[in-house]
């Protein structure tokens, strides 16, 4: 019996390392892809997202080389308890969560797609697009000010969101959806700012992961290191959006959309 006891603890405690192993291995192909596809497209801030099948693709692999990383605390935490069924629960969680980030996706290039058809010049990089890129970044700082913002963060990490059913496919798909709406309640503004500088641009993705991983991580520790996170997030992209006002080639990373080329927020200046 003490054998049999010593391992299933040993069994309890593999089963989460192999499943944020599996996550994180998840993640690091999804970069690999990523740097992959995103070789020779444009990185200046609001590109042309391509066709929709193109960037439903991108937009998977991205987000899950984006999300993952901050995600492993709830998807071990929705495979926890059921060794048999450890994995099935951990591939239904992320999956569900991948759903609710594509739909999300989708909306948002829908819109950027209304946007860029009304072929409007003002917003060339020149004229006011370098504005409208400053002014969407440093609003996704503002956002991260808000009491919105620190609600949904804290349902993001709230440990009773991470349950995956009893173990079933549905059960987990539902938990991993549940926590994708959260984490896009949450992070949208995040992406958004992505978008106004440079999406194709690898730099900045791993910069907007760092920021996305870090606050969510951090945030399940205590609130007081929570918030502080939170307040350096909002710190990084106010600071970002200052400097595409005032200075754009000063910004390091930033691509500088080619005159007569392309513009801010993904008009079509050609």
């Amino acid at each position: 019996m003490t054998g049999y006891a010593v391992s299933t603890r040993a069994g309890s405690r593999a089963v989460p390392a192999a499943v944020a192993a599996g996550v994180l291995a998840g993640a690091a192909a999804g970069w690999v892809i990523v740097a992959h596809r995103m070789a020779g497209m444009d990185m200046s801030p609001g590109g042309d997202p391509g066709g929709v099948g193109w960037f439903a693709i991108t937009w998977v692999v991205m987000t899950a080389a984006m999300m993952l990383p901050g995600s492993v605390p709830a998807v071990v935490r929705a495979a926890q308890g059921r060794p048999g069924a450890a994995a099935p629960t951990a591939a239904g969680f992320v999956t569900g969560y991948g759903l609710v980030w594509l739909v999300a996706g989708l909306a948002g290039y829908a819109c950027v797609q209304a946007v860029r058809a009304l072929d409007l010049g003002a917003l060339g990089w020149a004229s006011a697009g370098r504005y409208a890129a400053a002014g969407t970044v440093i609003a996704a700082g503002l956002y991260q000010l808000t009491p919105v913002k620190r609600r949904w963060l804290a349902r993001c990490v709230a440990p009773e969101r991470h349950r995956g059913g009893s173990g079933s496919v549905r059960g987990a798909l539902l938990a991993g959806a549940d926590h994708g709406v959260c984490c896009v309640a949450c992070c949208w503004t995040l992406m958004v700012a992505l978008y106004a500088l440079g999406i194709m641009s690898v730099t900045w993705m791993v910069v907007v992961t760092v920021l996305i991983a870090g606050e969510r991580l951090l945030a399940y520790g205590s609130q007081v290191v929570s918030s502080t996170a939170v307040t350096a997030v909002a710190a990084v992209l106010v600071a970002l959006g200052a400097g595409i006002a005032a200075a754009p080639a000063s910004v390091p990373g930033l691509t500088i959309p080619a005159p007569g080329h392309v513009a801010a927020m993904g008009m079509s200046m050609g």
